[in-house]
């Protein structure tokens, strides 16, 4: 093959993997940023996650808010949970002689819901599910 035969085959597979990259930046959705309740900083696992055992069940609210835990419909008792109100920072890991003792595999779905704000007037509630392996 002569230098021009080389070139030819470069530029065309110069062309080719600039028009995958592009079809891949344009085409494929990046999905829109969860928005959260204005009470919520953060949670996890996050909704739709696929995760391993261990796990803990974790939501970061604003200061001086209290939160229930509804775990695949078992209420979760407070003295259950870890949980920091002042800084509002609220978990549940499963163990010995707790309402859930152990992580099954499969999907688990998290009811949270808080009160707190001034006057406890901002009440609210996040559903997520994630999945054990």
């Amino acid at each position: 093959m002569n230098t021009t035969g080389y070139r030819v085959t470069y530029s065309l597979l110069s062309l080719t993997l600039v028009a995958i990259v592009a079809a891949a930046i344009f085409l494929i959705p990046a999905g829109d940023p969860e928005e959260l309740p204005s009470a919520v900083e953060s949670y996890s696992p996050r909704d739709g996650d696929l995760v391993a055992n261990p796990i803990r069940v974790v939501i970061d609210l604003q200061a001086n808010f209290r939160v229930q835990f509804v775990i695949d419909g078992i209420p979760i008792p407070p003295a259950q949970m870890d949980s920091i109100v002042e800084t509002g920072r609220h978990q549940f890991s499963p163990g010995e002689g707790k309402a859930i003792e152990r992580w099954s595999p499969g999907d688990h779905t998290v009811i949270a819901s808080w009160i707190g704000g001034q006057g406890e007037v901002d009440v609210g509630t996040l559903v997520w599910t994630f999945t054990v392996r």
